[in-house]
């Protein structure tokens, strides 16, 4: 996404709905759709779009909900180090696949 797109807003701004359908059933269909494609670097939103959908959708936050208030006193720290330390050691705590 950032190698194609204007990164300043990538996330924030929606893809055509169509294209973000589009690459959803490709990827339902268990196939690795070729982001390289002019309908997706055309559309590059339609990729950040359906990232953010699939955030969104896991039935367990990527950084879960039993860890959320340690992540939320980590972010809170004033101290750039001592915030990514603490940071670091929320991060650790993760399952597995969500630390993958």
């Amino acid at each position: 996404v950032e190698q194609h797109g204007v990164v300043d807003g990538i996330y924030r701004l929606s893809g055509v709905s169509s294209n973000i359908q589009r690459l959803r059933q490709e990827f339902d269909a268990a196939r690795s759709p070729d982001l390289r494609r002019d309908v997706y670097l055309q559309d590059i939103h339609c990729v950040s779009s359906l990232c953010k959908a699939y955030f969104r959708e896991l039935p367990n936050p990527l950084l879960t909900y039993q860890l959320y208030d340690k992540f939320a006193d980590a972010v809170a720290i004033q101290m750039e180090d001592a915030r990514l330390v603490k940071i670091k050691e929320v991060l650790k705590e993760l399952p597995a696949p969500h630390y993958r």
